[in-house]
């Protein structure tokens, strides 16, 4: 793109907060040579400079905005254009004596722009992550390292944590919005500045019936550029507020994925890392095969006590080999 020949941002804003130069005016820029004229309205001329941006446009609206605050606070006081703010109450039944006008940015604002933006890149880049181990599911090892029962679970968990984090935080800066700017311009009165904006100074003069160098020339101007400001301003704000609005909706409908994901879990061969496997060896079949002989002389033992006696305290061993009657005989007479 070829480069303009700009005019200087704080010449351009004197411009305006003179009265010198509308708002509504477009802005005659010659490109470097001088041999092409451009003719560019306000916003676009604002946009030209290479530090300002769809970004931070609203940042540089709410400083011109201010700018036109203390200009129109140092026009109230003074007394001869006091009296024209007067006559207009008059003329509306109103008692309000006084232009009020706020500076509606909260602090942090701005703060908050920034953090959203992070907030929703980190959910967006886990998201993303995810996306890309499910498309290679299929080349997970059967061994993972994973305390849960599936190996992509804590990705998911991750990625739903972080999508509501941020659903919440950018939630509450849009009610934050909803209850501060939007408030403050939607109850904002303009129809005292736009009946001074259709009064030039030959008005106030005649109501003084005298002269008075402090009146800009331009005071009409000065008036309807702050019109045009206001409305510039609450429109970006109003961007900025569905630009929040879509982020969310977007993170949501990331959140919903994921949810849905973890439900419908593809098979994976995986191995349990809080289960023992037993795999059985030679030696083992071996100490099986002691078991088997150890459970053999338990059963011998019991066959054993079956084939006893009791007699009184006494115990006869009665064993098939003992046929002898006789030593039978006199094992019992022992006992007495």
């Amino acid at each position: 793109m070829e480069q303009l020949s700009l005019m200087d941002f704080q010449d351009l804003c004197y411009s305006i907060l003179s009265g010198e130069r509308s708002v509504q005016d477009t802005i005659d820029v010659y490109n470097n040579r001088r041999d092409v004229l451009n003719k560019l309205s306000f916003l676009n001329h604002l946009l030209s400079y290479k530090n300002i941006h769809k970004d931070n446009l609203l940042q540089v609206l709410h400083k011109i905005y201010l700018m036109f605050r203390n200009k129109i606070i140092e026009l109230n006081q003074n007394q001869n254009i006091q009296k024209m703010i007067e006559r207009n109450d008059k003329e509306w039944y109103t008692d309000k004596t006084e232009i009020t006008i706020k500076d509606p940015i909260y602090d942090g604002f701005f703060d908050h722009h920034s953090e959203c933006n992070e907030k929703y890149d980190e959910s967006c880049k886990i998201c993303k992550k995810i996306d890309l181990l499910v498309d290679n599911e299929h080349n997970i090892p059967l061994d993972s390292n994973i305390e849960s029962s599936h190996p992509l679970e804590k990705d998911f968990d991750e990625g739903i944590t972080s999508c509501n984090e941020s659903i919440q935080y950018i939630q509450e800066i849009i009610m934050k919005i909803e209850n501060t700017l939007i408030k403050y311009f939607n109850s904002f009165n303009l129809y005292q500045i736009i009946d001074l904006s259709m009064k030039h100074k030959s008005l106030y003069l005649s109501l003084i019936e005298g002269e008075d160098d402090t009146i800009p020339e331009n005071i009409h101007k000065v008036f309807s550029n702050f019109i045009y400001i206001h409305n510039l301003f609450y429109k970006q704000v109003i961007q900025y507020y569905n630009y929040l609005s879509t982020i969310k909706q977007e993170l949501e409908k990331k959140c919903i994925k994921i949810k849905d994901l973890k439900q419908n879990l593809q098979t994976i061969a995986y191995i349990e890392p809080k289960e023992e496997i037993m795999f059985y060896s030679d030696d083992e079949d071996n100490e099986d095969n002691e078991d088997d002989e150890d459970d053999e002389g338990y059963e011998e033992k019991q066959l054993y006590d079956e084939n006893q006696l009791k007699l009184k305290e006494g115990i006869i061993d009665l064993h098939e080999e003992d046929d002898d009657d006789t030593s039978i005989i006199d094992r019992i007479l022992k006992l007495f």
